[in-house]
């Protein structure tokens, strides 16, 4: 049997239909044309229904990764506000009422740092801010022409690191005195409370930070001078004193007070030639160029 390919006439003989005058197929051969046609346009089809598939995969695949950025960075925005505005609240707290500090536990650890810190930055912004201003004064007085300011990174850095270090000596004569009287306290809740103390005094060397970048020697001074007398002195007594009395109301607390104190000052002393004396040459040395 044959069969036109165009017009699917049948026919027993003849090499062109008999219809459409097209040349003419054996059965089978027609049979395997329509086949791989049909094969042609399934293959097409599956190529097709491929590429629309694979076109939202690779969109799908894309969109993790730039998704997983985004919110790998939107929590960390978060978690900085948050960070924030937790330690905003507990500053306000402890400013309200210092004593609170004393009831902090571990969890403020983190905050009782970033008070010492912050109290250690606002000292050395505050002196140099107000030794800038005396130098551009006087040097301007004496050469009748504006100077250059002090450099502030070689200045601060020092003052700074001056200021942990007298800290560091603080707390380590207040612990000393704490574990000397058995008290169970860790570590982390020691810190936790005597860094919470500082909450006030960070505030008053924040207004000689601005006392010095308007100029004020007085507002300056004042602030400053009551901040480091009280951080350095009355504050590690009065945490020895207040831990004393959590342990035993009728224990030797004013005796480990008074040897909190002298503490401090005998390893002061004992420093003073090391540390003080070179600071002041080096700030001297940072300070002659300009003369």
């Amino acid at each position: 049997m044959l069969v036109c390919p165009s017009c699917n006439h049948q026919q027993e003989t003849g090499k062109f239909c008999g219809v459409c005058g097209t040349a003419m197929q054996a059965q089978h051969a027609a049979d395997h044309s329509n086949q791989q046609s049909e094969r042609e346009e399934d293959s097409q089809v599956n190529a097709e229904q491929m590429k629309a598939q694979a076109e939202p995969q690779a969109t799908t695949n894309s969109n993790p990764a730039a998704a997983t950025i985004e919110g790998n960075a939107q929590p960390t925005t978060e978690t900085i506000k948050e960070g924030l505005n937790n330690y905003w609240s507990y500053f306000l707290h402890l400013l309200k009422n210092p004593v609170r500090a004393f009831k902090s536990g571990e969890k403020q650890m983190t905050n009782s740092l970033i008070n010492i810190g912050l109290f250690a930055l606002f000292f050395s912004l505050s002196i140099y801010f107000l030794g800038n201003s005396l130098y551009k004064s006087i040097g301007g007085g004496w050469l009748g022409e504006s100077v250059p300011s002090l450099p502030f990174f070689g200045i601060v850095s020092r003052l700074f690191f001056f200021a942990l270090i007298l800290i560091a000596i603080t707390f380590g004569s207040a612990l000393a005195m704490t574990k000397l009287a058995k008290s169970q306290d860790s570590i982390k809740k020691i810190i936790a409370q005597y860094g919470s103390i500082y909450v006030p005094f960070v505030g008053l060397n924040l207004v000689a930070v601005i006392g010095g970048l308007i100029g004020s020697y007085q507002l300056t001074l004042f602030t400053l001078a009551i901040s480091v007398i009280m951080i350095f002195s009355y504050v590690p007594v009065l945490f020895v004193y207040e831990k004393i009395s959590e342990i035993n109301r009728n224990g030797q607390k004013i005796y480990f007070s008074l040897a909190t104190i002298l503490l401090i000052s005998f390893i002061c002393f004992l420093l003073a030639d090391a540390i003080l004396m070179d600071f002041i040459t080096q700030i001297e040395e940072l300070t002659s160029y300009g003369w």
